[in-house]
């Protein structure tokens, strides 16, 4: 299956001397990111992945120009895969670098969040989307995240909305930007996290099939937003004039009100005369840290609860490391919301209900996930130890955590002219499929280079990395 990118390049270099610049407060490189779908043509649908990092978080060196110049640059790898459900089978890869360039280091530049933006048509179907970042000036720095990547058909004769995209801005926009749409400038939020230094909420969708005919010149559309208890917290609903058969819906939302937790923005479009109705939802998150958390009706009964539970006694260090360990099976979002809170009780609340939903997910006849996944951990760090990293941060304690004990293990530590590799095999997993290891450095990091599982990285020649 072939899809089609559009990538954008930035300016590039010409000299460079070389100056690092390590702040004491320097952050760990993490990548939001986000997308919509929209209608395209009769065989696909375009959709669009929107990226984001902190520029505190990057490795700039000082750069000399032609003209003697100074500015400060850094560059970002980015991988990005489509990969069908089936296994063996990754739809669409493509990397490319994406250079930063400031003209000095204080904080009015380097706390920037960065965005971009990749747009390509795809046929209609399920999908995964893998996105990996890797910083080209310090190797240590990285981050990878991944998602279902469901694509919607939307050439089928009913009413229907696009998918949401919340923004950071909305304006009127001119058609040489790269985040240019139906007349506007839409500046996407990768993290979906507004409030507290982003409180106004920008909501970007399409709607398409509006019935037309005689006696349907009117049609209802607004939005709702419920907070993580189902209650209505924000809505706002009108009844319009129809101008043809689609339309652009934006808008504002004040969430400076809101209080900090999870939420879901519902966008709906009706039309009574011809009995049809359409929506679309999109979860965010909102950090106010100065308004405390949505209250469900039995908050004082979960407050006790969480009192009484092994957070009760957890430190903020300790708690930030039990939520590193647990990211192989958290969400973006989820990721998100959390760097985003600061305070011990906020962070022992996220926990406590992170693993509550993960029970809840998993229906497990109640086994639990939490004491599972942390043996897992465990053992992890005491066999797949490499250098500096503990072993739940290599890939071979990655793939251990995530899918369990393997089956069978090949193992090739000392073959002639080869570099040392294992093959894992697991015979639960969609009917059986392996993960291929190869030790490139030759001190005991074996890196994934290849699997059979449909979410995880697919490369055929995965056996020229035994020699390289």
């Amino acid at each position: 299956m072939k899809s089609i990118f559009r990538l954008r390049e930035f300016a590039v270099c010409l000299s460079v001397f070389v100056f690092f610049l390590q702040s004491a407060d320097a952050q760990k490189l993490r990548v939001n990111f986000d997308f919509a779908t929209f209608r395209y043509d009769s065989t696909k649908t375009y959709a669009e992945v929107y990226y984001g990092f902190n520029g505190n978080a990057l490795r700039f060196v000082r750069v000399v120009n032609k003209d003697s110049s100074r500015t400060f640059a850094d560059s970002l790898l980015f991988d990005v895969s489509v990969c069908t459900t089936k296994p063996d089978s990754v739809a669409s890869r493509q990397i490319w670098e994406v250079p930063v360039i400031i003209p000095d280091t204080t904080q009015e530049y380097i706390r920037k969040n960065l965005v971009g933006k990749i747009d390509f048509a795809v046929s209609p179907g399920n999908y995964r989307l893998i996105v990996k970042c890797d910083d080209l000036n310090d190797s240590l720095k990285g981050d990878s995240v991944a998602t279902d990547f469901p694509v919607p058909d939307y050439n089928v004769d009913k009413l229907e909305t696009s998918e949401i995209e919340l923004c950071s801005t909305i304006t009127q926009g001119k058609s040489s930007s790269i985040f240019y749409k139906n007349t506007y400038d839409v500046i996407p939020n990768p993290s979906i996290i507004f409030g507290l230094g982003m409180p106004i909420i920008y909501f970007y969708l399409e709607v398409y099939n509006i019935p037309t005919g005689k006696g349907d010149s009117l049609f209802t559309a607004g939005y709702e937003i419920r907070d993580s208890f189902g209650q209505v917290r924000k809505n706002s609903f009108r009844t319009r004039k129809k101008f043809g058969a689609s339309s652009v819906e934006v808008g504002t939302v004040n969430g400076s009100n809101l209080k900090t937790g999870a939420y879901t923005f519902t966008y709906t479009v009706s039309d009574s005369a011809a009995n049809l109705v359409a929506s679309s939802s999109k979860k965010f998150f909102v950090y106010n840290p100065n308004l405390g958390a949505p209250e469900a009706p039995d908050s004082g009964v979960a407050s006790k609860i969480i009192l009484s539970s092994v957070y009760a006694t957890m430190g903020e260090e300790q708690l930030d490391k039990e939520f590193g360990e647990a990211k192989y099976i958290a969400s973006s979002s989820e990721k998100s919301q959390y760097g985003e809170i600061t305070g011990l009780e906020g962070k022992r609340q996220f926990l406590y209900e992170f693993w509550k939903r993960k029970n809840s997910e998993e229906n497990s006849n109640g086994k639990d996930e939490r004491t599972e996944y942390l043996q897992r951990v465990a053992y992890a760090d005491d066999h797949f130890r490499a250098g500096m990293r503990e072993g739940w941060q290599t890939d071979r304690g990655r793939v251990y955590i995530m899918y369990g004990n393997p089956d069978e293990i090949d193992r090739h530590p000392n073959e002639t002219d080869s570099k040392p590799y294992e093959i894992w095999y697991f015979n639960s997993v969609e009917g059986g499929v392996s993960f291929d290891f190869v030790d490139r450095t030759g001190f005991g990091d074996y890196q994934l280079v290849n699997s059979t599982e449909r979410n995880e990285i697919h490369d055929d020649n995965w056996q020229q990395y035994l020699t390289q």
